[in-house]
């Protein structure tokens, strides 16, 4: 006849499965640490994102709340602007997730300003024409939009035979910054790299980002230099065009900025589709 287990039996068992559970994951994590480091990685990143989706909404909450002028910078990274709701899709310190793709989580018309340098050109042109229709959604009548991106035209002008001292001067040094290979051809690695490195996705025409802008309703898009603008907010706020690469910034950065009327006129449905 077998004996009944007793309850310490059971625990005793239980314990020792852990134990064996846990023995083998500590053997198997030392022979495969690529795979174990791997899913670590994996986990904290998780674990970091919905971290972020979380404190978003409070941090912006707070940010409206305590400002009466609300100015909101889209993709960040890590040049936080003083005084602005600073925003990112991998928030840092002091700043609140934002996914330019999404719907933005504060209410119409609860903004002033809104800003984002190089960052338009990293989702796709629907993507880009959403954050564009969202942008206006949540401006208030009269609020202003800055758009600085990659200039494609300027990129294509590098073709022509005949360059202007500008542009010679612009490939040297774009290739120099960049320590780029020498190739028979610059132009064409200087575009190739433009239009897929660095998570780039869609790079606009000047032509194109203003009909982007008309499309979501904007009025009054005006085209600028980089760090230039008659309204102060704006002026000297790009990175990229008081940093060591500003001349560079200054050759190929396509900057527009732009108006929701204060009376909208109707949005035109050409480029909705």
């Amino acid at each position: 006849m077998t004996p009944k287990p007793t309850p310490h039996s059971k625990l005793f068992t239980v314990l020792a499965r852990i134990g064996i559970t846990l023995a083998a994951v500590g053997m198997f994590s030392i022979l495969r640490f690529d795979v174990a480091q791997a899913a670590w990685k994996n986990t904290e990143a998780y674990v970091k994102d919905k971290v972020a989706r979380y404190q978003g909404p409070g941090r912006i909450d707070a940010y409206l709340r305590a400002n009466s002028v609300r100015k909101l910078q889209i993709g960040a990274g890590e040049n936080n602007k003083p005084g602005w709701l600073n925003t990112d899709i991998e928030p840092v310190r002091d700043q609140a997730f934002l996914d330019a793709t999404d719907r933005f989580p504060m209410p119409d018309g609860s903004i002033h300003y809104i800003y984002h340098e190089h960052l338009i050109e990293h989702i796709s042109y629907q993507q880009g024409l959403a954050m564009l229709k969202e942008s206006y959604r949540v401006l208030a009548p009269g609020g202003k939009m800055r758009v600085a991106t990659p200039n494609l035209r300027k990129f294509i002008g590098l073709f022509q035979e005949a360059k202007s001292p500008q542009e010679q001067n612009y490939i040297v040094e774009k290739m120099a910054w960049h320590e780029w290979p020498v190739t028979p051809d610059p132009e064409c690695y200087i575009l190739n790299q433009q239009l897929r490195e660095w998570g780039h996705r869609f790079v606009y025409t000047p032509k194109l980002l203003r009909s982007s802008l008309e499309a979501a309703g904007f009025q009054n898009i005006t085209e600028l230099s980089a760090g230039e603008s008659s309204d102060a907010v704006f002026r000297g706020i790009e990175l990229r065009a008081f940093s060591s690469v500003r001349d560079i910034n200054k050759f190929e950065t396509l900057v527009f900025e732009a108006v929701r009327p204060v009376t909208p006129a109707p949005v035109s449905t050409a480029m909705s589709k």
